[in-house]
């Protein structure tokens, strides 16, 4: 198809001098110079520069936050100068609905325009969730229920599915043991199964191959690995003792010894964690390792990387006996002899400090 330019310009002259136009010109100019300075006012506003420094490149806007919280949390930070300008530039931009809630990296912004347009980005908005060494499922079905949108219920009710475990491939009860312990980024919506297949997966990041390998070619399966290191995990407060005390317990399921580990204890009192009564040695429970002999049937928490590598590299000792000092550490012995004396002299010291302490309050 091909077009007659002449034709055209002379249409074009026609139009320009008929009355029709002479008549609307002064209209469309005024028109043209109003749009002209619209854009020339918005693109002043809008290339107002914003201060971007070290301590505000991340910036969070909570769910639910208006314009005016968004614009006076900016000046607070002392990324924007003024609150006005800031809001008038966002509704000049038809974005007043537009900023999302989630975390910014503010890095390479320059102006409200720059800003502007990253703040109305969707952003997935994350919740950040610690769990720490050696915490229950319970505990963590508790930590996770109260910043998640599910109940601590739902939480342990999967983590028990036989179904969903076999497809996670783990082989167990539940998922006690392999709940990994590390801080996560969750998003709002996350599921339950979202939830536990992020922390298993972290779990087999940490338990690699070669680590798996390591545990295939020893005496003892995952796990009963993970459970010998949940009992390593609630005795431990000093990283160096781990292996240690991985290998006292190995020593003792060598030589058919009940373990008579505490924590298996406060695994199965109502009101623990406190201190452990005699009552409480009795307690017909598989998991009461002062009553059976063996490992319990399976971990009592979820131990962190030390703890596993420690019961698959124990140390190298005949240590069959520990008495804790008071101050997290633990003295170490082979004989039940020299286990006695170091109890007897452990509660010397706890009833010195308690006379010390009631005199104390008496004054």
């Amino acid at each position: 198809m091909k077009f007659d330019y002449g034709k055209i310009k002379e249409n074009v002259v026609k139009i320009i001098k008929s009355k029709q136009f002479i008549i609307i010109r002064p209209y469309l100019l005024g028109l043209i110079v109003l749009i002209s300075g619209w854009f020339l006012f918005l693109s002043l506003i809008l290339s107002i520069s914003i201060n971007i420094n070290q301590d505000n490149l991340v910036f969070r806007i909570d769910k639910g936050a208006s314009l005016n919280s968004i614009a006076r949390q900016l000046y607070e930070r002392k990324i924007i100068k003024n609150q006005n300008s800031f809001i008038f530039a966002v509704r000049l931009k038809f974005k007043s609905k537009s900023l999302k809630a989630g975390k910014f990296y503010l890095d390479n912004i320059t102006n409200y325009n720059q800003l502007i347009n990253e703040l109305s980005k969707s952003r997935d908005y994350g919740i950040k969730i610690t769990i720490p060494e050696g915490t229950r499922a319970l505990e963590i079905a508790d930590l996770l229920s109260k910043k998640l949108k599910f109940t601590s219920k739902q939480f342990l009710t999967k983590i028990e599915n036989k179904e969903f475990l076999q497809s996670l491939n783990v082989k167990g009860v539940s998922l006690e043991g392999y709940l990994f312990p590390d801080t996560y980024m969750f998003s709002e919506a996350s599921t339950v199964e979202d939830v536990i297949i992020k922390i298993i997966d972290r779990f087999y990041e940490v338990v690699d191959d070669s680590i798996l390998s390591e545990i295939n070619a020893s005496e003892m399966t995952l796990n009963q690995i993970l459970t010998l290191a949940s009992i390593v995990e609630g005795e431990c407060m000093v990283d160096e003792e781990r292996p240690i005390v991985a290998s006292l317990y190995l020593n003792r399921l060598k030589k058919n010894m009940r373990l008579e580990a505490d924590p298996t204890i406060q695994y199965i009192i109502d009101d623990g964690p406190r201190r452990i009564l005699n009552k409480d040695l009795k307690i017909k429970s598989p998991y009461n390792t002062y009553r059976y002999r063996g490992l319990p049937p399976g971990p009592i928490n979820n131990p962190g990387q030390l703890s596993i590598l420690a019961v698959l590299r124990p140390a190298d000792t005949d240590y069959l006996y520990m008495v804790a000092n008071g101050d997290g550490s633990h003295t170490f012995t082979v004989s039940y002899q020299e286990f006695m004396k170091a109890k007897l002299k452990f509660q010397k010291i706890r009833r010195q400090v308690a006379r010390e302490k009631k005199m104390e309050n008496s004054n």
